[in-house]
This record gives structure tokens, C-alpha cells and sequence, in this order.
């Protein structure tokens, strides 16, 4: 071979190594990732073009490329989630790009955050005040009746341009039914029909359109239209099948849900929302196969997820539902239904507080979720901040004024504030609303007895029990005014009057044992519980009612036995397991009476009587201290004007030589408290301990004058006789 031969040959060795080189390099492979990415999603294989743009990200993680198309196939295969942070990075690194601001306003638009979706159609519409989708967009959108109209108003002025678009009717007829003109929204989507007779979106516009209207017919007809016309996984059929679920006709449904999930596995709302129908029909089973089926194409599908979280709840799985939940939330920090859903494991714990953080939080990302937002205001209820319940009620009447429900609580915060002026016009609402339901007159006569316009709202009451003769409440109300002006026998006869009106109601006769039991009369008070449960064995409440009668009366295994009863109907009836305790207690069976209120914590930790009793348990009987302490804190933390918690964590400090502020505790119990001993006894024993001589005396003087007979009487006698200690004060 000649040099100039051999040189040649050398050349084409040095080129074919570049070429093979070039081709492996990380920018070739990039670029080959991409370019399998966009033929995948051309052709509608989104998972497969997920695989390659994820390939692409991994050679260069800053490829803007491969962020929009991940945003995008995420999109298209119903991943809301996993599509917003590549597009917020897209975004972020090439401004310019429309394409990925209108993807991310879309995000934010089914994540119902209009503002944020207002503002990509603005950066758009910055660059190109003719973008026909940023116009749409933004008129998506459109917030308030204003907002609604200037947008149609927009669109209206560019009809020349856009006329023959039927995207831009569409989008003009989805502003009119916003506005509730539904005569221009169906003209609006006809045109888009006739400029393209097979649109999926225009025919599915139509059903919906009708389905408003009330034609279910023709709605029905024009979701099948859509459905044909549309591929086999898509948001049509998906459409079709939750027509027929939400008409009572699942099994329709189901099938073509199911009919998705074989021919179009990768289309994952279906799977989902098969998920979701199992769900609410309780059918775990089905529920854990379609999420099953949802995992093997998805393994992080943060929606699913949530659903998992959701099927733990329903099974009583607290603690794997809230691990879920916080999965779902390091996913999707802003998922305000998550939060919800979180707020409510909570709650199943006994953990008020963090449930309120999580409702605080739902409610600020979605201020649309208020069903989270009158779940914080029923909390805030129960802890008496009612300033704070009622500026959320306030603002759920305003965007739900037909719900009886939210006005019911909205004049309970009013009357917690002490303004039953308003909380009576609260309830006429409840009586404009639905006529015919006794919540209203009943909840108008509870804020007219509040003004004190008794005779009023006795005829509230009664106006309650004429709509319904078997509600119980409003004639609890006028029993106990009766019996308040000193009229016991116009109580009875009341009740009894009321027993012939609803002869089979066993509240009733719940409610007539207790006005026997007002009377003095406890073996006509066992008659009427014993009828009670013969109405109704499953009346938890009659049980009780035995018990404490057998309990006042020193009978106490029979009492004992009415609460295993209660038990039995529901064994987590906190009061059931609460009274056991006490009945324990009166007998003297102090690890018993322990064991019961444990059982009562440990299904309520935040339950003030059960905490309150098992902290002077453990205090007076050579308990754990500790927890005798943190017991009767939590007591007082949860209802701090409860004069018997003020008393048990007094004489626990007491016990600790906490002298002072033990006193502080155990005046304001005497105050509540002047004709129990017990307690004048723990205040006297307080000012002697700090050498106020003359307080302890008339203390401890009170307290054997009320009783000679209760624990440390004996010392009580005895600190009397002694002399003062000049040394007492620590």
C-alpha cells in the first residue's frame, strides 16, 4: 500500500470515528431523545413520549424542550400534577414561549385558580393581543359578572378575525353560559358545529348546555355524538359515563369506564374515576383494583394517591391514610382537597389543632372549598372563637346563600357572641329557605329565648313540633322552661301530650324519663327509659339515662350493666366508657375507674371530663404524677372555665408545693363552686399553706359546715385546732 493510499485510509478511520463519536455524544443523544419524544406525542403514545423526554431531561436538565413536553403528555394523560412543575420550569426558562404559558394557565384553570391562569393569558396576550388562545384563556379566566362580560365583550370585537375558528365559539358560548345567557351560548356552539360538524369539544358543550336546561334527552345525545367521534381514552367517553352515573344508571357507566381502561390504558382519569365510583358505592374491593390498574401505569400518581388516602379513611385506616396524605402533599404542596382530606384523619386522632392548620391552609389555596371552610368554622365553634367562625360563615352565605345549613351555624357563632338579634334573622333565613323544616322556628324561639322574649319563642317551639311532631328539641326547650318557672306538672303534661302526637317516637320518651327525673320520680323515669328502648333498642342515650338513674340512686352494677349495654350498640360512645369510670370511682375501684378512663382518652385524647377525673385519680391515689399534671393541663386547656378541671390541677400544683399558683386556680373554682366542701376544703388548705391565716380559716369553716364527711375533713378539723405556722409560707 502507498503512503498517499494509507493516508487516505487513516483520514476515513479519524472521520468515521468523529461521525460515531458525534453520535454518541450527550447533545446527539438529547436530541434523539427529543425528537422520539414529539413523534410519540404526535402520534398520541404520551406515556412513550413521557419515557423519552424524562431520557432527554436526564442528558441535559435544563432542555426546555423536554420540560414542555413533559409538561404537555403529562397533560394530555390526565396528570395534573406531574405536568405543573415542568411547565413552571419551562416557563421560567424561556418566557417567551406561548405555547408553554397556555399549557400552565390550563393547569391552573382545572386547579380552579383563575388569577393565576389570568396571568399567563396576560404574558401571552403582552406579546400578541391577537392570540386567539390567550384571548380564551383569559376569558376562562374571568372571575366576577364584570370580568365575565368585559371578556365576552373582548371576544366579541375579534369575531371578524376569528369567525371561521370554532374554538373561538366555543369559547365565546362557554362565557355566555357563564353569564347565564343560554340562548346565545347554544348559537355559539351550533356555529362551532357547523364550521366543524365532528368537533368533540362543540357537541360535548351542546350536552352540557342541555344538561343544565333540564333536556336530559338531548344532552344524552349529544355526549354519545362526542363520544363516537372521539378517541377511545378521552375526556368525551369520560364525560358519557359520568352522565349516566350522576342519572342512577351505574351500570352504564361503569362499562364504559371499563371499556377506557382496556382499550385506552394509559388515559388514567378513567382509571381513576373507576376508582372513585367503587369508592362511593363502599365497594373496597373494586376500589383497590382500579387504583391497582392506576399504580402500574402511574407508579407516583399523586391523584391516585389521594384516592388511596381516601379508601384508608373509609376503612378506618387513620394512620396510613394521614402517611398518604402527607405523600400526596410533598407531591402537590397547593392541593387544597388534600389538605381537607388531612384535616379530617386529623380529627379521626383527636388532633384538633393540626386538622385546623390543615383547613387554614386548604381554605387560603382554594377559598372555593367550602366544605373546609364551614368544617374550620364548625371548630371554631367548638372552641368558642366565635368572632372567628363567624367571618368564615359570613363569607360561605355570601357565595352559598341557599344552604340552611351554613345560616343554622352562622346564628349559633352570632348567639356565642351574644348578639341573638342577629342570629334570629340567621335562622328566618332557614325558614325562607325551607318552610316546611323545624330547624328554623326552633332555632328562632332558642335566639328569642336569649333576648328573653320567653312567650315568643314558645311559639317558635311549638310552630317546630307542628312541621314535625317527633323532633325532640324544640320540646326539650319548652319542658325546661316550665320546669325553670316552677312549673313541673306543665312540663309533664306537655311531654305526655307530645307522646300521643308522635306515639312512636322513642326520643320522646327519652325526653319524658328526664322530666320524671326533674320531678322526683325516679320509678316513672325508669318506665319511660325502659319504653324508650323498647321503641328503639339502639338508643344509646336511654341507656345512659338508666345508668345515671341507677348511679344516683347507689345502684351501681345495675348501672354498670346499662353502660355494657350502650357499649355494645356503640363502643365508642365516650360517655358510655366516661360514666363507666365515675361508676368505678363511687365504688372505690380505683384501677377499674383508671382503665375506663384511659379507654375514654385513648378514643378522644382531648375529652376534658375523662383527662379532668383520671388526673385527680392518678393525684390522690399515688398515681404517675407526671401524667396526673399533664392531664389536668390539657383539662384546662381545653375548657378553661370549667371550675372542676380549675379545682384538680389547683390541688395537683398544691400537691407539688406550688403553692401560689395553685391558689389562683382554686379561688376561681370556689368561686363556681361555694357548696361543694371539697373544694372550699383545697382553698383553705391553699391560704394556710402561705400563712393567710383567716381565709384558710373561713374555708376549711365553709367546707365542714357544708359536709362533715368528705376527703380531708380531718385535716381540715385539724388545721383548725392547730396553731398558725409561721414557717407554712414557702
Amino acid at each position: 500500500m502507498s503512503l498517499k493510499t494509507k493516508g487516505w485510509l487513516v483520514l476515513c478511520l479519524v472521520g468515521l470515528a468523529v461521525a460515531a463519536g458525534c453520535a454518541r455524544s450527550p447533545e446527539a443523544r438529547t436530541a434523539r431523545h427529543l425528537g422520539r419524544g414529539d413523534r410519540y406525542s404526535a402520534q398520541q403514545q404520551y406515556r412513550a413520549a413521557v419515557i423519552e423526554y424524562m431520557n432527554a431531561l436526564r442528558l441535559d436538565g435544563k432542555n426546555v424542550h423536554a420540560m414542555r413536553g413533559l409538561g404537555r403528555a403529562h397533560f394530555q394523560l390526565g396528570e395534573v400534577g406531574p405536568a405543573y412543575p415542568y411547565l413552571v420550569r419551562a416557563r421560567d426558562l424561556d418566557p417567551d414561549n406561548a405555547d408553554v404559558h397556555l399549557q400552565l394557565g390550563t393547569v391552573y384553570l382545572l386547579s380552579r385558580q383563575r388569577a393565576q391562569a389570568g396571568r399567563e393569558a396576560a404574558a401571552v396576550l403582552a406579546r400578541d393581543p391577537r392570540n386567539l388562545d390567550g384571548l380564551l384563556l383569559s376569558a376562562a379566566a374571568a372571575d366576577t359578572p364584570t370580568e365575565v362580560g368585559t371578556a365576552i365583550g373582548r371576544l366579541e370585537a375579534s369575531r371578524g378575525l376569528f369567525g371561521d375558528r370554532p374554538k373561538f365559539h366555543l369559547g365565546l358560548g362557554a362565557l355566555y353560559a357563564r353569564g347565564g345567557d343560554l340562548g346565545q351560548a347554544e348559537r355559539a356552539f351550533r356555529n362551532a358545529v357547523a364550521e366543524e360538524p365532528r368537533s368533540v369539544e362543540a357537541h360535548s358543550a351542546l350536552g352540557d348546555l342541555h344538561l343544565v336546561g333540564g333536556d336530559l334527552a338531548r344532552a344524552e345525545h349529544e355526549y354519545r355524538v362526542a363520544a363516537d367521534v372521539a378517541p377511545a381514552g378521552s375526556p368525551a367517553r369520560l364525560k358519557l359515563a359520568n352522565f349516566y352515573l350522576a342519572r342512577g344508571r351505574p351500570a352504564e357507566g361503569k362499562r364504559i369506564l371499563t371499556d377506557i381502561t382496556t382499550n385506552a390504558p394509559d388515559f388514567l382519569p378513567a382509571w381513576r374515576r373507576l376508582a372513585e365510583v367503587a369508592l362511593a358505592q363502599r365497594n373496597y374491593g373494586e376500589t383497590s383494583e382500579a387504583l391497582d390498574g392506576l399504580f402500574k401505569k402511574s407508579a407516583f400518581d399523586f391523584e391516585g394517591s389521594f384516592l388511596r388516602a381516601r379508601l384508608h379513611l373509609a376503612k378506618g385506616e387513620t394512620i396510613e391514610a394521614i402517611g398518604e396524605l402527607q405523600k400526596v402533599l410533598t407531591l402537590e404542596p397547593g392541593f387544597a382537597l388534600a389538605r381537607h382530606q388531612l384535616a379530617i384523619a386529623y380529627l379521626q386522632t383527636g388532633n384538633v389543632l393540626q386538622a385546623k392548620g390543615e383547613l387554614t391552609k386548604a381554605t387560603a389555596r382554594d377559598p372555593g372549598l367550602l366544605e373546609a371552610a364551614v368544617l374550620l368554622a364548625e371548630l371554631d365553634l367548638q372552641d368558642r372563637a366565635f368572632q372567628a367562625a363567624t367571618e368564615i360563615l359570613e363569607k360561605v352565605v355570601a357565595r352559598r346563600p341557599s344552604d340552611t345549613a351554613t345560616y343554622a351555624l352562622l346564628g349559633l357563632a352570632y348567639l356565642g357572641q351574644r348578639e341573638p338579634g342577629r342570629a334570629a334573622d340567621a335562622f328566618r333565613r332557614i325558614v325562607a329557605l325551607a318552610p316546611r323544616d323545624p330547624r328554623g322556628p326552633y332555632l328562632i324561639g332558642v335566639a328569642l329565648k336569649a333576648q328573653g322574649r320567653n312567650a315568643e319563642a314558645k311559639k317558635e317551639f311549638e310552630a317546630a313540633l307542628i312541621r314535625s311532631p317527633d323532633v325532640v328539641e324544640p320540646l326539650a326547650e319548652l319542658a325546661s322552661m316550665a320546669i325553670a318557672d316552677r312549673a313541673p306538672d306543665v312540663a309533664l303534661e306537655r311531654v305526655k301530650l307530645q307522646t300521643t302526637r308522635a306515639p312512636k317516637s322513642a326520643r320522646i320518651q327519652r325526653l319524658l324519663g328526664s322530666v320524671y327525673v326533674a320531678r322526683g320520680e325516679p320509678d316513672q323515669a325508669e318506665g319511660a327509659f325502659l319504653k324508650a328502648l323498647a321503641l328503639e333498642p339502639g338508643l344509646t342515650d336511654a341507656y345512659l339515662a338508666l345508668a345515671n338513674l341507677y348511679r344516683a340512686s347507689g345502684k351501681y352494677d345495675r348501672a354498670l350493666e346499662e353502660l355494657d349495654r350502650a357499649l355494645k350498640v356503640n363502643p365508642k360512645n365516650l360517655t358510655a366508657h366516661m360514666l363507666s369510670g365515675v361508676v368505678y370511682q363511687q365504688q372505690g375501684k380505683v384501677p377499674e375507674a383508671q382503665r375506663a378512663l384511659e379507654q375514654t382518652l385513648a378514643l378522644d385524647p382531648r375529652f376534658a371530663p375523662a383527662a379532668n377525673n383520671l388526673a385527680f385519680l392518678y393525684a390522690v391515689n399515688g398515681g404517675d404524677r407526671e401524667r396526673a399534671l399533664q392531664l389536668a393541663q390539657l383539662a384546662k386547656q381545653v375548657a378553661p372555665e370549667e371550675p372542676h378541671i380549675s379545682d384538680t390541677l389547683g390541688w395537683i400544683l398544691y400537691t407539688r408545693g406550688v403553692y401560689r399558683q395553685a391558689l389562683g386556680l382554686l379561688k376561681e373554682s370556689a368561686r363556681k363552686l361555694p357548696d361543694n366542701p371539697e373544694v372550699q376544703y383545697h382553698l383553705g388548705m391553699a391560704h394556710y399553706k402561705l400563712g393567710q391565716t383567716e381565709p384558710a380559716k373561713q374555708a376549711l369553716r365553709r367546707a365542714l359546715q357544708l359536709s362533715s364527711r368528705f376527703r380531708g375533713a380531718d385535716e381540715a378539723r385539724g388545721v383548725l385546732l392547730a396553731r398558725p405556722l409561721a414557717s407554712s409560707r414557702p
